[in-house]
């Protein structure tokens, strides 16, 4: 079975929300337009637009989520066969055979098998080594952080791993399906805010962290895998390496400061913000740092916003029952 974009465990996914968001662009998503996916986590989102016949800006401040956009929508040829045959060839592998390494010894025993954990830090050396160009390497370490994020002895992230010992499940990895898109992506790992100073887009998309749990916490092994600079400095028991650098503003206080500036240096006809209403938590980290009047207020200045509300589970690792659990969608034409 061939690995889709979609397959992988990700907070605030957006995989059940396209055809609203989608709805929400109606009137402006002429084919050739061009959509930016500011905050593209998983890039489904970016990937449902591309297949909509949009050019499309993709970009995230985490390594692990570029790796992936690259894979599925980078420009450069790659041989599907010859990867078709590296992987059947990763996936015979025995962890049980081979060494401790770099990952296993960090991770082994906690977020996986000691014999899993072999193979992936195993792979991951494996793929440095092959003579590949750089879209089939991301291609590999893409299946490779898929292969890994679906095996981990966690609840979808890895803030913490659960308590229970790991057992052996298998590294077993898929060859991305890829598309052939009639329009472009073009590809970004750089601060958003940053980015729209560069920028020009019809239609821009907006869904960054609200409230003070950190993206980089929950991702930080599947970073460290697909960046392997293997740091050897960890904090705490969940094994984090340091990380400051890569820490979204968007969950600090400074957080509607900081969307502000966004909002004020982009150049877009249509703003899309998609936004969730968490707040009230029994949990402090939970509680969102933008409230919504807040967000209108700093949308409103720049043009006609409309708003419109959406029932959609929610994420909650803590113990905040959110019964009436929404995803806003604030839709604003500018007066560009």
């Amino acid at each position: 079975m061939d690995l889709l974009i979609g397959n992988r465990r990700y907070t605030g996914s957006k995989k059940s929300l396209l055809n609203d968001i989608y709805k929400s662009i109606a009137s402006f998503s002429k084919k050739g337009v061009v959509f930016a996916d500011l905050f593209a986590g998983t890039g489904i989102v970016s990937s449902f637009m591309l297949e909509k016949g949009m050019n499309v800006i993709v970009n995230d401040n985490l390594y692990s989520n570029y790796v992936a956009y690259q894979a599925w929508f980078g420009k450069e040829k790659f041989n599907a066969k010859r990867l078709k045959k590296i992987i059947a060839d990763f996936n015979l592998i025995d962890g049980k055979k081979l060494k401790d390494n770099y990952f296993s010894k960090i991770y082994g025993r906690k977020y996986f098998s000691v014999a899993d954990a072999n193979k992936i830090g195993y792979l991951r050396d494996e793929i440095s080594k092959i003579s590949l160009n750089k879209r089939e390497k991301y291609i590999l370490l893409a299946s490779l952080m898929y292969a890994t994020d679906k095996i981990a002895n966690t609840v979808g992230h890895f803030e913490h791993f659960l308590s229970k010992e790991p057992k052996d499940k298998g590294v077993i990895l898929r060859l991305p399906k890829i598309s052939k898109f009639a329009r472009n992506a073009s590809i970004y790992n750089t601060d958003a805010n940053k980015l729209v100073r560069k920028i020009v887009c019809d239609i821009a998309y907006i869904d960054p962290p609200y409230n003070a749990r950190q993206y980089i916490n929950f991702y930080h092994v599947l970073e460290n895998l697909v960046r392997w600079k293997k740091p050897t400095e960890f904090e705490g028991n969940s094994m984090k390496f340091k990380r400051n650098h890569l820490k979204s503003d968007y969950s600090k206080s400074k957080a509607p400061i900081v969307f502000k500036d966004l909002i004020d240096n982009l150049k877009a006809k249509l703003i899309v913000v998609s936004y969730n209403n968490t707040y009230d938590a029994k949990s402090s980290a939970s509680n969102n740092k933008i409230t919504e009047l807040q967000l209108l207020d700093i949308l409103s200045a720049i043009g006609k916003v409309t708003v419109k509300r959406i029932k959609h589970k929610s994420f909650n690792s803590g113990q905040t029952n959110f019964k009436n659990h929404q995803e806003i969608l604030y839709i604003c034409k500018t007066k560009i």
